[in-house]
């Protein structure tokens, strides 16, 4: 009876916790719009409730204050830009060093469409020190991975190449999330070419 009574009290509790997952989801999504649309620092706790359809004590429940919550879903959009670079070094096998980059690139285009509000998580001032440097060495690690595929191989020191490309994609992604500096897409291109033509000398044709 007893066992049957457990089992009855798990049941109950399973919808319970993916309700609770389902209500993390959405005000996740909600604070993204919100950091995208006012940025951090002037976004504020109760327009994500009602961006989300929550109450403010519902946000509450969940993520006590804003640098948590902006915390939690940085390091979702992380999880998510680390995974596409996975993803990339699994199909670049014998690309050329300017197409490894090209790629890379492109799947950073791709990922600031999808998640505008990248830029305003990674520009805050409230990052926790270590894990921002451990999220760079780990962003560094994926794009040298990447570029360990180039054919021919890159003669340069892959750190180093790959720390340039990190940093490019940063600046990238600052324009990308300016208004003004998004107009002109020219920006954007001279960062791209710029990125092919170091790859290009850091590994040169035989």
């Amino acid at each position: 009876m007893a066992s049957q009574k457990s089992s009855e009290e798990l049941k109950n509790r399973v919808p319970k916790r993916q309700r609770g997952h389902d209500r993390v989801v959405i005000l996740l999504d909600a604070a993204g719009k919100v950091f995208a649309r006012r940025g951090y620092d002037a976004a504020t706790m109760t327009e994500i409730a009602a961006e989300a359809h929550s109450s403010i004590g519902s946000l509450y429940q969940f993520f006590p204050t804003k640098p948590l919550l902006a915390e939690a879903l940085h390091i979702d959009r992380l999880d998510r830009l680390k995974a596409g670079l996975r993803d990339i070094a699994e199909r670049s096998t014998g690309l050329s060093a300017a197409e490894c980059g090209e790629a890379i690139f492109d799947a950073l285009a791709a990922f600031m469409e999808t998640y505008p509000e990248f830029a305003a998580l990674a520009g805050r001032r409230d990052i926790p020190k270590e894990r921002k440097a451990r999220s760079r060495a780990e962003l560094k690690e994926l794009i040298a991975n990447v570029l360990r595929q180039a054919q021919p191989p890159i003669s340069d020191d892959i750190g180093l190449m790959s720390g340039i490309v990190l940093e490019l994609l940063r600046i990238a992604a600052v324009v990308a999330s300016d208004p003004d500096a998004a107009e002109d897409r020219r920006i954007i291109g001279e960062l791209r070419l710029m990125l092919r033509r170091r790859l290009e000398d850091a590994a040169p044709q035989i």
